[in-house]
């Protein structure tokens, strides 16, 4: 499978991860327009809904890809999908809603409470985007699915420059409003677009019984994968106080910059991975691997790099002084990004079924990150907090590494190969570039 092939599937999905990271910015004006207490609040709400959302994409949307490759399953599968999807983001948001008032006391916060209320409206107004979402992946519509986030996160930046520009981006209210506008223009969106793709049917062979197999490990182990990237802000809320959970949300939401660069390659892993693997052309799908890794690893050390050498301070200064201790936090967590590289071998780990191996390691990871977590909250040290970070990544990238050699995919000795490859293509575009602007210049 050469790279060169996918050109227009690269474009675009760079693309799309290139709206998220321009909605950072508009993010960061966020951060610096609110206290971090009003921050913090609107932060657990949206951190909560993205929490059910990729949990269920991970796992009851699977099925969508896993059997709708089948046409003979594809209408039924969307429906199976469709019902366990909604059901359980529905569920989980209705229960987190009817704990409320609970979970108010625990977090010393009152006003969480509201938060839990309104989870249940911002989950279902981003049911649609994330089920039609699916859909265009499995056909790797790309281009689609970087004009629905275009309209969602759009739709929200608009709003915030509205907002901005009349002087009224002050509460945590403020910033429900925009949030659930741009979810509601995201899920309009990716219906209109994958309308093609909304085929159901309640009959079938497939039964609620498999699919249900197929996808409650990965339920429980997508729980537990974002355990540590979507709801570790609430052990910081449990430990310290709403504005240090704000603080700490900003040192996140400038970590999420490497995460979405990781997940890009995840989204693309997957399908490649499962098509590569059924062609049963795993030579290939190890090149790929390699190759994909090298690309990541050398623009993450850059980037890790000129943030530990003061780039830290100059972005965080923009912040204001109220998230003055989001630097340290920040160039702690950054070491985390050196791992992120290989986040991308669960895609290949589930496309081999090995489900009970992956929801292991996830485990372990998970239980290593929080042990780290609740020593540093019990002795009190906030600015260590980011460490947690660092140790799941490290310890999921490390036992995945070691489980895709076991299978004779992921090899230490591949990447020289790979980076000598990727460098004399490098050269090869750059003396064609160089060559196209003489041509050019003599005209």
């Amino acid at each position: 499978m050469q790279l060169r092939n996918h050109v227009s599937l690269l474009i675009w999905t760079v693309g799309d991860k290139l709206l998220f990271l321009g909605y950072g910015v508009i993010t960061w004006i966020q951060i610096r327009a609110l206290p971090p207490e009003e921050y913090a609040l609107a932060a657990q709400l949206l951190t909560l809904q993205a929490w059910i959302a990729i949990v269920a994409e991970g796992s009851f949307l699977q099925g969508i890809i896993q059997y709708g490759h089948d046409h003979r399953h594809r209408e039924h599968a969307n429906f199976l999908a469709a019902i366990l999807h909604t059901a359980f983001t529905l569920g989980v948001a209705l229960i987190i809603a009817g704990f409320g008032l609970p979970l108010a006391a625990l977090f010393n916060e009152a006003r969480f409470h509201d938060v839990a209320l309104l989870l249940p409206l911002y989950c279902a107004l981003g049911i649609p985007r994330s089920y039609a979402l699916k859909l265009l992946q499995r056909e790797l519509r790309v281009r689609h699915v970087f004009t629905t986030n275009a309209a969602w996160l759009g739709t929200s930046a608009l709003l915030t420059i509205i907002f901005l520009a009349r002087g009224t981006l002050r509460t945590f209210e403020d910033m429900v409003l925009i949030a659930c506008s741009g979810m509601t223009a995201g899920s309009i969106v990716a219906l209109a677009l994958g309308r093609d793709l909304l085929r159901w049917s309640p009959h079938g062979t497939l039964s609620y019984r498999a699919v249900l197999r197929f996808t409650m490990p990965q339920t429980i182990m997508m729980a537990l994968a974002t355990s540590i990237r979507q709801l570790d802000v609430f052990l910081v809320q449990l430990f310290f106080s709403t504005r240090a959970a704000g603080v700490y949300t900003a040192a996140k939401m400038l970590y999420r910059v490497f995460e979405t660069g990781a997940d890009a390659t995840v989204w693309l892993m997957y399908p490649a991975a499962v098509r590569l693997l059924a062609q049963e052309r795993r030579d290939s799908l190890r090149q790929l691997i390699a190759k994909a890794f090298v690309v990541q690893l050398i623009i993450a050390a850059t980037a890790v790099c000129a943030l530990e050498f003061g780039g830290t301070a100059l972005i965080v200064r923009f912040f204001g002084n109220r998230y003055s201790e989001t630097a340290v936090i920040f160039n702690i967590m950054a070491i985390g990004a050196l791992f992120l590289p290989l986040a991308m071998l669960q895609s290949v780990i589930l496309a081999l079924h090995r489900v009970d191996r992956l929801l292991l390691i996830i485990s372990t990871s998970v239980f290593a990150a929080c042990a780290v977590y609740v020593t540093v909250g019990i002795l009190d040290i906030f600015w260590l907090m980011g460490s947690g970070v660092v140790v799941f990544a490290a310890v999921s990238a490390v036992l995945m590494g070691w489980t895709l050699s076991q299978e004779g995919l992921f090899h230490i000795r591949d990447i020289p190969p790979a980076f000598n490859d990727i460098r004399t293509r490098l050269g090869v575009s750059l003396k064609q570039w160089k060559q196209h602007l003489v041509t050019r210049s003599d005209l």
